[in-house]
């Protein structure tokens, strides 16, 4: 009877501690606080000293130790398992879960150096996946009582598996549609500006004019005294309307024109890089060059215009001695062009509105704000991308895909 009580005690702690680790998973705000959490109270459970958790990387040939107890975190970074080798790699290709009980008596392996630093010979190791896709693999090993692990425990570790791998796809799942309602939302920013700058460039080109030469020539008769600086603030903030509307004359040049050529982007990028040679020059900075031999031709839609806006900025964000370094090449079907440089960097809460349209951290009378907007926009119509990665300090890479046929 009283092996009875204990038993029904055991199992009633055991689903006892499942239903904890199953809330703690749902509950997890993040990847970190979801594997340590999970992982720690498994352990505890299965009465285990020793685990880990690797997920797969973007390509799924992989597998990354991304949380472990009792390991050398320091070397967590350079741990990485190949798919389909070793006992975690055979457990993610097949998505079988596996117990081995004394590994020195088990038929599936030979024993090799990899197991020396264990106490025991037993271990569990779980595939994380759901039915669509594998997502890791999660090993528990060092049963403290020293016996090896049983047919329970891993059906444990196999329910607790599945509600890891529901939780990482739902979170990996909202994080996509963030993304995709973030470029929708970005795209849509971009919809009408064409239209939007032929008609105001237009309308603001000719009166513009006459009131800057009535400007010019109020100057001229001028002595110096307080009205003279109030038309020099105005002249300034004039020049910025002026290099507002050839920003937009330049965005719409290329809607209607040149569709009927081709255009080379390796010449196009050298004659952009041409233009700031002398400027690169005289402060000292280097601008590295490495093309892709015969790169696909595609059609002229202002590239040209993509290219001297991003080596622009570029050139804005050095000081002196810094260096520019620019390639192209073929990858998957898109000519892929790469501009980097070693400036300011670009701060973490700017990065998501670098493209809008005048948006801009420049001086009043160095930047209107639609550089990057009019690259957005010319990328776009190719069915291209662009990206950026910057950090502040150490400097920013803009990439941009465009596809050929």
């Amino acid at each position: 009877m009283f092996q009875l009580l204990n038993s029904n005690k055991k199992t009633k702690d055991k689903v006892s501690q499942l239903s904890d680790i199953i809330d703690t998973i749902s509950m997890s705000k993040d990847m970190k606080e979801l594997l340590e959490a999970a992982l720690g109270k498994t352990l505890h459970a299965l009465s285990s000293e020793r685990g880990s958790v690797f997920l797969t990387g973007d390509d799924g040939q992989e597998l990354f130790l991304k949380w472990a107890q009792n390991m050398d975190f320091s070397k967590t970074s350079e741990i990485r398992k190949k798919v389909g080798e070793g006992i975690m790699g055979k457990v993610a290709k097949g998505r079988e879960a596996m117990l081995v009980k004394d590994i020195r008596h088990d038929p599936r392996f030979s024993i090799s150096n990899m197991y020396h630093d264990y106490k025991t010979n037993s271990f569990l190791c779980v595939p994380i996946a759901t039915d669509m896709r594998m997502i890791g693999v999660i090993s528990i090993t060092e049963n403290k009582s020293r016996k090896p692990y049983n047919e329970g425990d891993l059906r444990f570790l196999k329910i607790i598996a599945g509600h890891i791998a529901l939780k990482i796809e739902k979170s990996q799942l909202l994080s996509e549609n963030e993304r995709f309602k973030k470029k929708t939302e970005a795209d849509n920013k971009f919809t009408d500006i064409g239209k939007f700058s032929a008609g105001i460039s237009h309308e603001l080109d000719n009166p513009l004019d006459g009131v800057i030469r009535y400007v010019n020539l109020a100057l001229s008769r001028m002595q110096e005294g307080v009205p003279r600086e109030y038309l020099l603030e105005a002249k300034t903030g004039l020049n910025r309307i002026t290099n507002i509307v050839r920003s937009l004359l330049e965005l719409t040049r290329y809607r209607k024109e040149r569709l009927s050529k081709s255009a080379d982007i390796n010449n196009i990028m050298e004659d952009s890089i041409g233009l700031l040679q002398y400027q690169a020059m005289a402060r000292a900075i280097d601008i590295k060059k490495d093309f892709y031999p015969d790169l696909p031709k595609v059609p002229d839609m202002g590239m040209e215009s993509v290219f001297s806006n991003i080596l622009k900025n570029s050139m804005d964000a050095l000081d002196e001695k810094g260096s520019i370094n620019v390639t192209t090449a073929l990858e998957q079907g898109f000519i892929k062009i790469h501009i980097s440089d070693t400036g300011c960097g670009i701060p973490k809460d700017n990065i998501g509105r670098i493209f809008e349209p005048f948006f801009t951290t420049k001086a009043i009378t160095k930047g209107s704000g639609l550089g990057l907007s009019i690259c957005y926009d010319i990328v776009k119509r190719y069915n291209g991308r662009i990206e950026v990665v910057s950090e502040p300090g150490k400097g920013s890479t803009f990439t941009v895909y465009i596809p050929y046929a």
